[in-house]
């Protein structure tokens, strides 16, 4: 039995001005694509995470499968109700991006599907539109389209063309170089463009003069990032701190459950990617720092952290787990990622940002922009440990001392974004 369409009310396309659509008990919008995301996000982020992600569910093969079947009646209700294709997209992304639970290969269909689902989300809200003011580009969400189409197009051709299946493959990279440039034709996309579906990012909306210059990954950091040189030279006051919560038994385990967002399936298991969050929007998480307090002092006298209220900040450490995944995605904008390498094992572990690979040193400091699309790979045998600061962007006055000068990089038009006056949009 399906767990989310029943009961359901199907109506076709020539009753898009009907009664509401009722899927599982909630009604849909056949216009309001945007809050339908959010309702339909909710109800299989209810059935995901209480049904299949924990391995310990001896019903979790079963309860995929019921989630499987309502997904893909999803996806041929929303070629015929355009206002379920974002949503649909949307849930084929954050849920289905793998195989299935346990198992970190791709889901090529549904990253296929996904990208023919949100062009259509596109051309639904008007996006491909000519004459859309800005604000109203921005309203919609067209950014977030836009950028999640060629996300989809760009990383599903990637694998295809990986496993030999060169027919697809090829189609879907020409698919993603046409709408690339689809986008770049459009008046209010002079901020998202790029060379390549890699050199999207949503930096580029707040501080676009610096995006440019540094790209996804920032050289030099500890010349151009004061919080870098901090970071190095207290390494090992950090990493004793880790090491101790690492003795404790299941410390590290226990406070990832107590301080962990209700984030979307990055890995294809629940442990993949875990987090001891000790700051969150600036403030300090009494019950993580009391197991490292120095470090917390350490941070906490930083501007990039300590006075830094945007959402989507932060520091803690992080864990990725041998054999573990993070799916491309985007990070949260406006912010700057900065990881010090604490506990680095062998083995082929790396991160792709944008169009750069990564590996991490212990004792030594990455800087990147995590508004590019990027992804983790973990093919060691040891768990890897970094420090990770989501901080305040240098060129976001807020994550600076009191009357500190901006960086000169920072000089250039000013972002779409804060043109309009416009808080950062869920993603």
């Amino acid at each position: 039995m399906a767990w989310l369409l029943l009961p359901l009310l199907w109506l076709s396309a020539a009753d898009a001005k009907g009664p509401p659509l009722l899927i599982g008990g909630v009604e849909f919008s056949h216009e309001d694509d945007i809050d339908n995301m959010e309702k339909l996000s909710n109800l299989f982020g209810q059935v995901f995470y209480t049904h299949i992600l924990s391995p310990e569910n001896a019903a979790a093969a079963s309860s995929w499968q019921s989630l499987e079947s309502d997904v893909w009646q999803m996806a041929r209700m929303a070629l015929e109700v355009p206002a379920l294709a974002l949503p649909v997209a949307m849930c084929l992304y954050n849920f289905f991006w793998w195989e299935g639970p346990q198992n970190n290969e791709p889901n090529l269909r549904a990253g296929y599907e996904a990208s023919e689902l949100m062009y259509l989300a596109v051309k639904h809200a008007g996006c491909d539109g000519p004459k859309m003011e800005m604000i109203h580009f921005y309203l919609q969400q067209c950014h977030l389209r836009w950028r999640y189409l060629l996300l989809l197009t760009a990383e599903t051709s990637r694998y295809l063309l990986q496993q030999r299946s060169l027919v697809p493959g090829t189609r879907l990279m020409s698919q993603a170089r046409a709408y690339l440039r689809e986008m770049k034709e459009l008046p209010n996309v002079e901020l998202l463009q790029g060379f390549s579906t890699h050199e999207v990012s949503f930096n580029m909306d707040y501080y676009p003069s610096a995006t440019l210059i540094h790209g996804p990954v920032w050289k030099n950091p500890l010349q151009l990032l004061p919080v870098a040189s901090v970071l190095e030279e207290n390494y090992p006051v950090i990493r004793e701190e880790l090491e101790a919560i690492l003795k404790a038994g299941t410390t590290f385990e226990d406070l990832d459950s107590s301080t962990r967002n209700a984030e979307t399936q990055f890995g294809p298991r629940g442990d993949d990617w875990l987090t001891a969050y000790l700051f969150r929007k600036g403030e300090a998480i009494p019950e993580v720092c009391a197991h490292a307090p120095r470090t917390c002092e350490i941070l906490r006298k930083r501007p990039e952290i300590g006075n830094c209220k945007q959402a989507a900040s932060g520091a803690g450490f992080l864990r990725m787990r041998p054999g573990g995944r993070l799916k491309p995605h985007f990070g949260n904008a406006p912010r700057l990622s900065v990881h010090l390498g604490l506990i680095i094992p062998d083995g082929e572990i790396t991160m792709s940002v944008g169009y750069e690979v990564l590996r991490w040193e212990e004792g030594k400091v990455i800087a990147f922009d995590d508004t590019f699309i990027h992804q983790v790979v973990h093919n060691g045998v040891e768990p890897r440990y970094v420090m990770n600061l989501w901080m305040c962007h240098p060129c976001d006055p807020d994550g600076k001392d009191s009357g500190a000068p901006l960086p000169e990089y920072c000089n250039g038009p000013p972002g779409a974004m804060l043109r309009l006056g416009l808080e950062p949009l869920a993603k």
